[in-house]
């Protein structure tokens, strides 16, 4: 009698990848674990509806497959502290978005609509983890001007970082990676401070090119970053400071409304969060409130020179759901008067100002799946109050694998 290819993980502990869809793999995934291979994979969608204002009616899906592998090399090969990492990505679907006319996409999943190879890393830490140098194939969004609460929208004014930093193109972002390299350092428990390198290029945001463009040529640009986070405990909750600058050098962005173009830009940010309220000490489950802004003084290149978000995130409202969470954002972005110009210079209206509301309830089906419906209200759509305000429907839903 032939044995079972599993046979040699029946101890295997079943919960262990409770988060995972597809759970231990009958023992075999946490033997790779333990030999250190950490294999990922995530799916998330967006089905959003316009039903009210904009410019015309539609309905779109979009998704975003996202998956890869680990490679702890201090389990493989004794190099203490380093892993590697590949990854790739799957985008699909269309937007919404041109059909309200707003700046910020109501759907945060579009934007290079193919398939990408995207992460190659080599990680290596020192003195107990709190030194970390990392590089390869990477962007500025995997380290730089986030937070976990910013992930809940839908909208991309608020999702994974501040919006206005990447309208300037000078940001290096999900899903296409450039050469960089980054260093952070915990000087403590409380303050931690971190600076990124990333190559700029005219056609990085090309999706055609799949993430494996390795050029690196003679005309390209540097974006740096340069962070800091303060995330002390305020009477026993949590609480985040962080502030920072993004500075290119030899990267041309031609200036609105000219001839003219500016090969050196600056940006500021900062984001705060703090939990306000906190049912149990020995929990996490409460209110967090959070704020973001982004300044620069460049309004002969920036489309949006000020940007603010604020938010309110409520983990475990209900007691019986202790993993759901309730979800409000609210975001102001100014448009640069040198763009408004070019834009009337071109026959177009005016452009001041597109705020929007956005609230959603994510729903905590299984620990390794959720379903969010979601509300948002765009109000004056493309900054020109030629267009109604948009009412937008939509539903994320995700896994992880």
């Amino acid at each position: 009698m032939l044995a079972s290819p599993l046979a040699a993980y029946e101890d295997y502990d079943p919960y262990q990848y409770h988060d995972r869809l597809t759970g231990n793999w009958g023992g075999l995934r946490s033997d790779l674990n333990d030999n250190g291979v950490e294999v990922f994979a995530y799916y998330n969608a967006i089905v959003a509806s316009n039903v009210h204002g904009g410019i015309t009616k539609d309905t779109n899906y979009a998704g975003d497959a996202f998956a890869g592998i680990q490679f702890d090399l201090e389990k493989m090969f004794d190099f203490q502290g380093t892993t590697f990492t590949v990854s790739g990505i799957y985008r699909h679907g269309s937007d919404i978005t041109p059909d309200i006319g707003s700046q910020y996409s109501v759907m945060q999943l579009v934007g290079g609509q193919t398939i990408f190879f995207y992460n190659m890393t080599l990680e290596k830490t020192f003195l107990d983890d709190d030194l970390s140098f990392k590089f390869g194939r990477m962007t500025a969004t995997d380290d730089f001007v986030g937070s976990p609460f910013y992930s809940y929208s839908l909208n991309n004014a608020v999702n994974g970082q501040i919006r206005a930093v990447l309208f300037d193109g000078v940001m290096t972002s999900y899903p296409f990676p450039v050469w960089g390299g980054r260093v952070r350092y915990n000087i403590d428990d409380d303050n931690t401070v971190r600076v990124g390198v990333f190559q700029l290029t005219q056609e990085m945001f090309d999706p055609d090119r799949h993430g494996v463009d390795f050029s690196i040529d003679g005309d390209d640009g540097v974006s740096i970053f340069a962070q800091y986070d303060w995330t002390p405990e305020l009477d026993g909750k949590p609480f985040r400071l962080y502030a920072g600058i993004n500075q290119t050098f030899a990267f041309d962005m031609p200036e609105f409304n000219s001839a003219n173009v500016t090969d050196q830009f600056t940006r500021f940010y900062m984001g705060s969060d703090y939990q306000v309220y906190r049912e149990s000490p020995d929990r996490d489950e409460g209110l967090t409130l959070f704020m973001t802004f982004a300044y620069t003084d460049q309004e002969e290149v920036a489309i949006v020179p000020i940007q603010s978000s604020v938010g309110a995130h409520y983990k475990g409202l209900l007691p019986e759901r202790p993993d759901d969470r309730l979800v409000m954002f609210f975001t102001y972005g100014q448009f640069s008067d040198d763009y408004s110009d070019q834009l009337v210079a071109g026959g177009g209206s005016k452009v001041t100002n597109e705020m929007v509301f956005e609230t959603g309830y994510r729903i905590a089906v299984t620990d390794a799946a959720y379903i969010q419906p979601d509300l948002q209200y765009v109000i004056n759509p493309g900054g020109t109050g030629n267009i109604e305000n948009a009412v937008v429907l939509g539903m994320q839903f995700g896994a992880s694998f």
